[in-house]
């Protein structure tokens, strides 16, 4: 008899407290919204999740602190799941349809090529908006009217860098790049930049870039060319092997870049080892290896980031992703709906366009974002130093869209 007595005092226990937690979240009036992440958390591109991951968390941290976000009359507390890609197209979908079938979740941030374009096979017929972090040509010249993407093409990364080195001089090149649509993509642009401006490109190799460990081989064969210049096309962490192995090889010619080089490559091949480096970069650049002339909302940024996140190392998406945060509720703000995502979409580029942290113009048709600054930068002496600086126009960045 007693025991029963205990069991049932316990149950209504447990009532008051589900009852106590219920009327909590009622009192205050606010909801919970759901947004998914899909990023590598291991494998060779981890760094770049990592950073997302920290960064997405720090904002979504700093909108639940002052009340959340209020959307046509209702107050949103924010939560992001995030799930890890590994960087493979199925374990992409698979994390796809966790988010959507399971957690009914409609608006995902993506990192990747090759795992943005495996799910872009559903969004538009599943009424999923994707915030997907690819610099790549064709990924928005495909008709997809549910996909944004913040970053440059490589006509915007590629291109002056190309430009830079025939300015200094530089006539021959030889080109080792990831063997996927990104690393052939910006190969390409590379190419047809560097000749237009009178340059030669002597040889290319492509090789598994993110999985990859010994290089060795392909960088021997470019250094029988003697070029004036190697190009590295490789995410950060990969491309700082790369360029490390090409210094143990005997390469003492000038690296090139795209917009992935970052404190990682210094860390890894040493700033002393990089003199007369030329690269691309963006805010997210300045925001990793701050600079002179570093504006001070980037500076604020990494302060409050490693502060958050002390001992860890700023990379190439985090701030996309904080940014996707802002831009996303600011829209959802202005659409005056959190489910309706062709209308979410419909106000990105003005939400963009208001962004707390990078500044863009809006997004093209093709949901592509222009007007942000882009930086071709150099090493010399030891530092960094911004050569030049311009916006992305919105005519590259438009080019070829449906």
């Amino acid at each position: 008899m007693k025991k029963n007595i205990k069991k049932r005092s316990w149950i209504v226990f447990i009532a008051l407290l589900v009852l106590m937690f219920v009327y909590v979240g009622g009192a205050s009036g606010a909801e919970i919204l759901k947004l998914g992440h899909l990023n590598a958390f291991s494998g060779g591109a981890s760094l770049y999740g990592a950073d997302s991951k920290r960064a997405i968390t720090m904002a979504v941290e700093e909108i639940n602190s002052s009340g959340g976000i209020s959307i046509a009359g209702k107050t949103y507390q924010i939560e992001v799941i995030h799930l890890d890609t590994k960087y493979n197209a199925a374990e992409t979908v698979a994390g796809y349809r966790r988010l959507v079938d399971l957690h009914k979740i409609r608006v995902i941030h993506n990192m990747g090529t090759v795992t943005g374009q495996a799910i872009m096979l559903y969004n538009q017929k599943e009424k999923v908006l994707l915030d997907i972090i690819s610099p790549t040509e064709s990924m928005n010249q495909q008709g997809n009217t549910l996909l944004l993407n913040q970053v440059c093409r490589p006509n915007g990364f590629s291109r002056p860098v190309a430009k830079e080195a025939a300015r200094e001089g530089l006539k021959s090149m030889c080109i080792i790049a990831d063997d996927s649509i990104f690393g052939r993509e910006h190969a390409a642009i590379i190419t047809k930049n560097f000749e237009e401006l009178g340059g030669k490109i002597i040889a290319s190799e492509y090789v598994d870039a993110p999985k990859g460990v010994d290089f060795m081989a392909e960088l021997t064969k470019l250094k029988g060319y003697n070029p004036d210049c190697l190009f590295i096309v490789a995410m950060e962490e990969p491309g700082a092997r790369i360029a490390k192995q090409a210094r143990e090889a005997g390469i003492k010619t000038r690296l090139l870049f795209t917009e992935h080089f970052k404190k990682k490559i210094i860390d890894v091949v040493g700033i002393e080892n990089l003199e007369g480096t030329l690269f691309c970069g963006t805010p997210l650049t300045l925001m990793a290896s701050p600079i002179e002339g570093t504006p001070k909302e980037y500076l604020d940024f990494r302060e409050k980031y490693l502060k958050r996140w002390p001992g860890t190392t700023l990379s190439a998406t985090g701030a996309y992703g904080y940014n996707w945060i802002y831009y996303t509720l600011k829209a959802m703000h202005l659409a005056g709906t959190v489910e309706d995502v062709d209308a979410i979409r419909a106000k990105a580029s003005e939400a963009i366009a208001q962004s707390k942290l990078i500044t863009y113009q809006g997004f093209t048709k093709g949901g592509r974002g222009y007007g942000q600054p882009t930086y071709v930068m150099g090493v010399k002496n030891g530092k960094i130093f911004v050569l030049s600086e311009e916006p992305y126009p919105k005519s590259l960045a438009e080019l070829g869209e449906k």
